[in-house]
């Protein structure tokens, strides 16, 4: 199986391919001509790596977690930007500059960015692949992480029992009065698909999705006029412990930052999107084989890993670290076998070829068009 005809797992490959048991910002520059002074290493490469991604809670998180465990163990000093884009990869690599190393992207991003031929390929004797459940591991890329896209609500205004326990009760205006925040990025926002759940599709009917469908469904409910938009991860927290709104969507790990640090915010993961994202070292990166190990670090220790799994919430591509879990910490986890039956895996492949129309689609529909 290539990477370019790469297939979504169904929701109990999937788990099963993680080795669990039952009993267990855009890219700051212009971008130059092709025929710029390629990036070539220095007698320094190697010794730092610089990784790109979504800033807030989740970057202070990797760096205390992965990072600085990484840099104590090998000496290799981490630099974590929080701009990380597909659009800022290509231009580096188009321009023969490239500045980032180690570069988090969303599952279709991935695909895209293997298909246009941007990335270099992984180096297996440097990392160790035995760390690495099956569906984790391709030639260009990892898929390390592994989150769930959930309704969240403040509980000052929305009790837990009162809360919404499915999609059509979260666009319901008529249970609801609040207007209702949603992630506009289409990489890795899944309120299309909870549009159709709303709706009464069943799990295994979703994809190919009905785009056309789903608009329809958020016209009528909540309305269009109900509905504000969130373009980076963070926003929704801000959005829901100010007042802006008491009902939106989010991901599992930032509503649990949130509560950690005293925000009375909640979520179910029941209807939930499990989803992953990448990480992919740009080809002509300037210490790829310092990202290679960083890689192979966050695959393979079990300790740090342990600690990033039970900090996030998230599942984390590290056999052995999901191994030293305890059960509570296991079960609660986006690949927990105890959600298998109530929440959608994400069809990346679809998303990989459609996310360009379904983003113009969607842009047009915001704008009332």
């Amino acid at each position: 199986m290539n990477e370019q005809s790469q297939k979504s797992l169904s929701r109990r490959s999937l788990l099963r391919a993680a080795g669990y048991s039952a009993a267990a910002a855009p890219f700051a520059g212009s971008l130059l001509t092709a025929c710029s002074t390629k990036s070539t290493p220095t007698a320094k490469s190697n010794t730092a790596v610089t990784v790109t991604s979504y800033g807030g809670s989740y970057n202070d998180q990797l760096t205390k977690t992965l990072l600085k465990p990484f840099e104590k163990k090998t000496g290799i000093r981490s630099s974590l930007l929080a701009n990380t884009s597909l659009a800022g990869l290509k231009a580096q690599v188009l321009s023969g500059d490239v500045q980032w190393d180690l570069v988090e992207l969303t599952a279709p991003e991935y695909l895209q960015a293997v298909d246009e031929g941007l990335l270099e390929k992984l180096d297996y004797s440097v990392i160790d692949p035995k760390g690495l459940p099956a569906y984790a591991k391709s030639d260009y890329g990892i898929k390390y992480l592994s989150f769930l896209f959930v309704m969240a609500w403040d509980q000052k205004h929305i009790p837990d029992a009162g809360a919404p326990r499915n999609w059509e009760q979260f666009l319901d205006q008529g249970k609801y009065r609040t207007k209702r925040s949603v992630y506009s990025q289409l990489s890795d926002s899944s309120i299309l698909e909870a549009a159709r759940m709303a709706a009464g599709v069943p799990f295994d009917k979703i994809y190919p999705l009905d785009v056309d469908a789903a608009f329809e469904y958020l016209v009528q409910h909540p309305g269009r006029d109900r509905l504000i938009y969130h373009a980076a991860n963070q926003e929704p927290i801000q959005q829901l412990t100010s007042g802006e709104v008491s009902l939106s969507t989010s991901f599992n790990n930032r509503i649990n930052a949130a509560r950690k640090d005293g925000a009375r915010l909640n979520f179910t993961p029941t209807n939930s999107v499990v989803a992953g994202d990448y990480f992919v070292v740009p080809k002509g990166s300037r210490n790829k084989e310092a990202a290679f190990r960083l890689l192979d670090f966050m695959s393979n220790d079990a300790a740090a890993g342990a600690d990033f799994i039970q900090t996030t919430n998230l599942t984390l591509a590290n056999t052995s670290a999901l191994a030293k879990l305890p059960p509570a910490v296991a079960d609660s986890l986006p690949t927990s076998p105890k959600l298998a039956d109530s929440i959608l895996v994400r069809d990346d492949a679809w998303w990989a070829k459609h996310l360009k129309e379904t983003e113009q689609k969607f842009k047009l529909w915001q704008a009332g068009s």
